[in-house]
């Protein structure tokens, strides 16, 4: 189906897999992206639709669960970002943040890609659905203080540590130019999929929150900082919900990346699958509110 931005889907009417795009809040070049998605989709016969924040959200609500086998999710909601002020966090509201767990405790199967692991930096229980996130600003996760998250652009080769799990059949060692990231992923409780052969030392990471608080880098890096993952690819369950996380997928090199589609349509297909429903649902991960309950 065509792309749209806003307005009620008709997602009764869909036919075979149904994949649900969101983006917003941080730009992207869009006709590259949804270029993308048209080629994975045609390519396996499935229809999808386009939605961005913050409209989408009326979407991602537990009353909506399962009308979309796959919600894949490129945004970046609940931050004020403008170079040269600093980033401050936007909600999300009891209301969005209870919605979100209702979704997740329903089964919904979600792709977070590149960005969207900084959405929602008000709300750590976003943090641990993903199984990470990166900073703007320095804050609190899992009772601890974490600085800035920091990015570099690189040239880098990525790694199949996982040949046998679904979503890397087919998929070989590939190199990209994309932005890598230098901030925390919760190795505790996510399955690996994908390393990069990257250098990870901090000080070839720029600050972001330095970045974006002076409209440019100053020189600041993330030298010193506590040492972060070179996990570029993984899963996990929040909730009831199958979840795979792709760390790559800043611009047009990496959309056009014929292994890049492949492991993003892999990983579509993986979410909305029964096995990874089953999985999710024999062990289940609580998401705690915006309160700190799980209840």
């Amino acid at each position: 189906m065509n792309p749209v931005s806003s307005g009620p889907i008709e997602s009764a009417r869909f036919h075979g897999k149904r994949v649900l795009v969101v983006t917003g809040g941080h730009r992207v070049d869009l006709d590259g992206f949804l270029g993308m998605i048209e080629a994975i989709c045609a390519d396996r016969g499935w229809v999808w639709a386009h939605l961005t924040q913050p409209a989408a959200q009326r979407w991602l609500r537990p009353e909506h669960a399962g009308q979309w086998d796959a919600v894949l999710c490129h945004d970046l909601p609940g931050l004020a970002l403008k170079r040269g002020t600093p980033p401050r966090p936007e909600g999300p509201t009891p209301d969005v943040a209870d919605a979100l767990r209702g979704l997740l405790n329903r089964g919904q199967g979600i792709v977070a890609l590149h960005h969207a692991l900084a959405g929602w930096p008000g709300w750590e229980g976003w943090a641990e659905a993903l199984g990470g996130r990166f900073l703007y600003a320095p804050g609190q996760l899992r009772g601890r203080q974490w600085p800035a998250s920091g990015y570099r652009m690189a040239t880098h080769t990525i790694d199949v540590i996982a040949p046998e799990h679904p979503i890397c059949a087919g998929v070989e060692s590939f190199t990209v130019d994309d932005e890598l990231y230098y901030a925390p992923v919760f190795e505790d409780r996510v399955t690996p999929l994908l390393r990069s052969r990257a250098d990870f030392g901090g000080a070839s990471f720029l600050d972001t929150y330095d970045v974006v608080c002076h409209g440019e880098s100053t020189g600041q890096t993330c030298a010193g900082q506590p040492a972060t993952s070179d996990l570029v690819g993984w899963t996990t369950t929040a909730g009831r919900s199958p979840i795979a996380v792709l760390q790559p997928g800043d611009g047009p090199a990496t959309f056009s990346q014929p292994m890049f589609r492949l492991l993003l349509g892999n990983a579509l297909a993986w979410v909305a699958s029964a096995a990874a429903h089953a999985a999710a649902a024999a062990d289940p991960h609580p998401i705690p509110s915006i309160t700190g309950s799980d209840a």
